[in-house]
């Protein structure tokens, strides 16, 4: 009797154990899930949160955690909430929620597939984003301030969990007006009747479109 109740111990631990062990690695099965969780509590976050979470799919598969049983680690340079102000619509339809291909396309665009140290950016003068296309890092003469391409990088990291890299925010989008324009462009061929405010907030229906200038 007591050999059988010292099993069913032994196994319910191991089942508790077990279960604990597949919830944590559930957590942050992908590289996404471990960036969102490090940006709670970040309300200048927000916006590149809601979009990273509408590509977690796209990006898990561009952005593994491990290849040929190496684990790998990333850097991700966070546009704030002031880089969507100054570059997304206003009163026309988000071009990073009607067109997924560039949402996918822009987001890949803040990832580095390496790890890169606040000592690096202070003294690498280039960098090669996850889409193999290279950026320039500066610094401002006099000050601690370092740019990625048109971007200020903003003092501090976040360290990311299981050792999986850094984030650091930026004031710039990686995305061009032209980009912009042409995602909104099509959208309104295919929905001549459909329109949006700040965000995916409907305008007034004489608000004027506007196109932001590269």
């Amino acid at each position: 009797m007591i050999g059988s109740m010292s099993c069913l111990l032994v196994a319910s631990l191991l089942a508790v154990t077990v279960s604990s062990a597949t919830t944590s690695t559930q957590a942050g099965a992908d590289l996404v899930s471990v960036i969102l969780a490090s940006l709670k509590g970040q309300p200048e976050m927000s916006n590149i949160a809601r979009y990273l979470e509408m590509s977690r799919d796209a990006l898990a598969k561009e952005l593994p955690l491990e290849s040929s049983g190496r684990k790998l680690s990333y850097t991700f340079f966070a546009p704030n909430s002031l880089a969507f102000l100054r570059q997304m619509p206003q009163d026309a339809v988000d071009p990073l929620v009607v067109d997924d291909s560039l949402r996918n396309k822009v987001l890949t665009r803040h990832f580095a597939r390496q790890r890169v140290s606040s000592d690096d950016l202070s003294k690498l003068d280039k960098l090669v984003m996850a889409d193999a296309k290279e950026v320039a890092l500066t610094r401002t003469a006099g000050t601690k301030t370092n740019r990625i391409n048109d971007a200020e990088i903003q003092p501090g990291a976040i360290q990311l969990a299981n050792n999986l890299g850094t984030v650091y925010f930026i004031d710039r989008l990686f995305m061009t007006g032209e980009e912009v324009n042409e995602a909104i462009r099509v959208h309104s061929v295919k929905n001549p009747n459909s329109g949006f405010g700040l965000f995916g907030v409907p305008p007034p229906p004489d608000a004027p479109v506007f196109l932001p200038k590269q």
